[in-house]
């Protein structure tokens, strides 16, 4: 680098600092004048730094690298400056970085041979620190290299273990639609064994009974259905699943479609398994009730299913415009094995039921989503 590039000073001091004659400055310090103490030239915040870099250079006969702010041009600057001890003279070299010092007394060195030694001590330092420095950031570039390499690593072990636990939950859902398809057929067939029972049976209260326990296990098998043929296999599509059970229910109970009409207003819910299974069962007691009872003796009316959600709570209302409801039975302390069942899974599901009489019969279920 020419010592022209270079923003620098160089001093020579008498053996108290005292300015004697100003080798060299290219950073055009106005301040710098001969006959001036060194310490005074700098910032009132350096000078008693000042003074120990004086004293220090008389007691070691070289320092290295010290950093003092020097007011310049209306703003303070940081300065590197190092001093040594020449024939009773200090010389001082400044820099506003460590290389442009360093370069700046390599020129010096050359120029004043006197000074050669002390200036190759100088030298030394920065080469050192410069040095030393490189050590440093190669050490840093190591360390990153090596983090880099356990990261990657970590990375790949990552995805295998992801990829493992993507089998795993695969296996999973094929194990638990296997297990809802086998528990679907198993329903099924006990439906069928059932219907084939009733036609063994001479009294109708007692095929009555079996189709009602034939409709109790379809009612469920449709809800294993619904699930291993879905992609979610914990909710199901309760509005479909309504749906479906209501009409075949009305086609088995109902000979005369233009007497009693289905009215259905199902929103789009999906319901959690732990509460759609007592729910089925709870919509076909329900449902069956009101197609067999409310319309005796070619009575016209309606069935009306509705089921949604209100933030959080779940409502569900079945009812029918027919006889109504008997008014001397306790539909919470009744024989009836239906309203017993109906009764104890609102329990179940910690829900609440109301009866409303007027106008026929109408039942209100209401319900959280379990866990909340």
């Amino acid at each position: 680098m020419p010592q022209s590039a270079v923003e620098a000073f160089g001093l020579s001091c008498d053996f108290n600092g005292k300015i004697i004659e100003i080798l060299y400055d290219n950073l055009g310090i106005d301040s710098f004048k001969t006959g001036k103490p060194f310490p005074n030239i700098l910032d009132e915040g350096s000078t008693e730094k000042a003074l120990d870099f004086i004293k220090k250079i008389k007691e070691e006969d070289a320092v290295h690298d010290w950093e003092f702010n020097l007011g310049f041009r209306g703003k303070l600057i940081i300065i590197h400056v190092s001093g040594l001890l020449v024939n009773h003279n200090i010389l001082i070299f400044g820099a506003k970085t460590v290389d442009d010092a360093f370069y700046f007394m390599e020129n010096m060195a050359r120029i004043n041979n006197e000074q050669t030694n002390a200036l190759r001590g100088v030298i030394k330092y920065f080469t050192a620190h410069l040095h030393e420095q490189e050590a440093k950031e190669s050490q840093i570039y190591a360390e990153l290299g090596r983090l880099n390499n356990e990261l990657t690593n970590a990375q790949r072990e990552l995805t295998k273990k992801n990829i493992q636990l993507t089998k795993l939950n695969q296996q999973k859902e094929m194990l638990i639609k296997e297990v809802h398809h086998r528990v679907k057929n198993n329903l099924m067939i006990i439906s069928s064994l059932l219907n084939l029972q009733s036609n063994y049976l001479k009294d109708e209260e007692s095929k009555e009974i079996f189709k009602e326990s034939q409709n109790r296990a379809k009612s469920m098998a449709l809800i294993h259905e619904r699930l291993y043929r879905s992609a979610d296999l914990k909710n199901i599509d309760f509005k479909e699943y309504i749906t479906t059970l209501a009409n075949d229910l009305y086609r088995t109970y109902v000979k005369d479609p233009s007497r009693v009409a289905l009215e259905l207003n199902i929103q789009d819910v999906n319901i959690d398994i732990n509460a759609a299974i007592p729910l089925g069962l709870i919509l076909n007691e329900l449902i069956t009730n009101s197609m067999k009872h409310a319309f005796p003796n070619g009575k016209d009316g309606a069935v009306s299913i509705s089921f949604g959600k209100n933030d959080d709570e779940f409502i569900l209302k079945v009812s029918d415009d027919g006889i109504g409801f008997p008014s001397d039975l306790d539909y919470t302390k009744t024989n009836s094995l239906g309203m017993q069942l109906v009764n104890s899974l609102t329990n179940q599901i910690n829900g609440k039921i109301e009866l409303d009489k007027d106008h026929g019969t109408k039942f209100t279920i209401t319900f959280k989503e379990l866990g909340l």
